[in-house]
């Protein structure tokens, strides 16, 4: 098989933009942005997982951590991960409710009938 000594094709010169054949060496020693970002309406806060390449990112709801993911998450994620909790919310309260009426109840005293 005959092999081409032809070099790798020159790129044009490009402004703004990188080389197609550019490599990023990463350096775990380099700080990783820690600042909370909008998705949508939603608050992601991020932090950097140690001795690793992954970032963690969590759905806030003021102070509380909703859901959390490894990959940044979509405006859908986030909703999804909020009407969740809206429903668990909701269904906890409604649970409440019923357990604070039949404590308020008194209980029947029921006789049993007897067959004849």
């Amino acid at each position: 098989m005959k092999r081409s000594n032809q070099l790798a094709p020159i790129e044009p010169p490009r402004r703004d933009t990188i080389g197609l054949r550019t490599s990023f060496h990463y350096d775990p020693m380099a700080p990783r942005p820690t600042t909370p970002i909008m998705v949508g309406k939603y608050v992601v806060a991020r932090r950097p997982l140690l001795d690793s390449i992954y970032t963690l990112y969590m759905l806030m709801d003021g102070g509380d951590v909703v859901a959390s993911w490894i990959s940044h998450p979509s405006e859908g994620d986030c909703a999804t991960a909020m009407s969740r909790r809206r429903n668990a919310a909701a269904a906890k309260r409604a649970a409440d409710e019923v357990i604070a009426n039949a404590q308020g109840r008194k209980a029947k005293v029921r006789r049993a009938k007897v067959a004849a």
